[in-house]
């Protein structure tokens, strides 16, 4: 084989583990924050309601878009493109991360806490549209569904640490260790990003044009994309939102529903993910994302039938129902990412366009959820499914009415 070929092989493995251990970086403050910091702020005494602005530090990576020009427009030509980003915020995020791991959790404390809480997360999504940015400049037509299927599920590992690796290493390490082990992979991430040289991307004489979210809403399909973007995300959040309680109105405890819908959850959206990964070998990404609504369309007809018939809601059903829901949240997240990722690349603003994707799929995620709870608050668990179903319907006709399958395919 050709050395030249082996070389860009070996190029095109360390980039992607680059992005891995960056992904799984940026999942840990998640994990930290919805899921361990609540826990081990209760164990100290702090009330709920307090508690309850914990989730307010997501908003960051809700409006991150807001700042992603900024990114995309000032770098440091000797550190690199997005190095001259990554390596600041891996080292704040490892410095906040620190002070909090330092911090006693006490109600006394807790006003400090949810401030380096917010600025960790503001750090982290910071990092998360450098990272999305390098993803989409140096990912090719052969890496791409690679590099998305890399993204979700690096995510999903890096909130697990963060969150259920914490809260088990709790009661043998005790508080202030656990979380410093996190701040130890982070180092680590940051001595394997200071050891790669990042490709130059501007060999021309030519300016790179400065990044407008403006720029953005001129583009082709620009809209049909978004409105894409907003849809997709919504019948998985529902279905999540209204299983988990269904689940507790059914009679399981809470840490028996954080087991299936938590970790069993997890676990087969990375198994979704792997299927979206072969099957994008061969298939188109709106095809696989059909695909995914077609699991998420059987399991609303399932739940219909076990609404009526609560008595064969047993373990067998609830595995088969967190194993399709996982499959498809992992199989719809890689094939939506690669959509929006194959778009935002082909545009002359990859960064401050993906940013807006990924703002729009968390806001989505954020408003199905809350509309979901007030629906069957309102009318019952089944209207909820109907308006998930309705939303599985428009993203079809979406699909078929626009250019978006063209352009995917050919650009794919």
């Amino acid at each position: 084989m050709d050395n030249k070929i082996i070389h860009n092989r070996k190029q095109r493995n360390y980039f992607l583990f680059i992005i891995a251990q960056l992904y799984i970086i940026q999942g840990i403050p998640v994990g930290l924050a919805f899921d361990a910091y609540p826990i081990l702020l209760r164990n100290a005494g702090v009330s709920l309601a307090v508690i309850a602005l914990i989730p307010l530090a997501g908003l960051p990576w809700v409006v991150k878009f807001l700042w992603a020009p900024v990114v995309e427009n000032h770098w440091i030509n000797k550190i690199g493109y997005r190095k001259s980003w990554l390596l600041p915020m891996q080292c704040l995020l490892a410095l906040f991360i620190t002070i909090i791991a330092f911090i006693p959790f006490t109600p006394e404390t807790t006003n400090y806490l949810l401030g380096i809480i917010i600025l960790s997360c503001i750090v982290s999504a910071t990092q998360d549209i450098a990272t999305d940015g390098l993803a989409a400049d140096l990912s090719q037509s052969n890496t791409i569904t690679q590099v998305n299927s890399i993204q979700v599920m690096c995510n999903i590992i890096g909130m697990l640490i963060g969150g259920a690796g914490v809260t088990v290493c709790y009661d043998y390490l005790g508080k202030t260790n656990s979380i410093l082990l996190l701040v130890g992979l982070i180092v680590l991430s940051i001595i394997q990003l200071l050891i790669w040289k990042e490709p130059n991307l501007f060999h021309t004489s030519q300016p790179k044009p400065r990044a407008r979210i403006s720029h953005f809403f001129k583009r082709q399909n620009a809209y049909h994309m978004l409105l894409l973007a907003l849809l997709v995300p919504f019948a998985g959040s529902v279905i999540l939102a209204m299983t988990k309680f269904i689940l507790l109105d059914h009679g399981l405890s809470v840490s028996d529903i954080g087991i299936y819908t938590g970790i069993g959850g997890y676990l087969t959206m990375l198994l979704g993910c792997g299927i979206a990964a072969y099957l994008l070998k061969t298939k188109y990404p709106y095809q696989t994302l059909k695909l995914g609504f077609g699991l998420f369309t059987l399991l609303i007809i399932l739940w219909s039938i076990l609404y009526y018939l609560p008595n064969y809601i047993n373990q067998l059903t609830i595995i088969l129902i967190m194993t399709i829901l996982g499959i498809g949240i992992g199989i719809i997240n890689v094939s939506i990412y690669t959509i929006t990722m194959i778009y935002a690349k082909n545009g002359k603003q990859s960064t401050t366009d993906y940013a807006i994707f990924q703002s729009s799929l968390l806001l989505s995620e954020i408003v199905a959820s809350s509309v979901s709870i007030t629906i069957a608050e309102y009318f019952n668990y089944l209207t909820a499914f109907i308006i998930a179903l309705i939303t599985i319907i428009i993203i079809h006709i979406n699909l078929n009415k626009n250019k978006i399958i063209e352009y995917c395919t050919n650009n794919y």
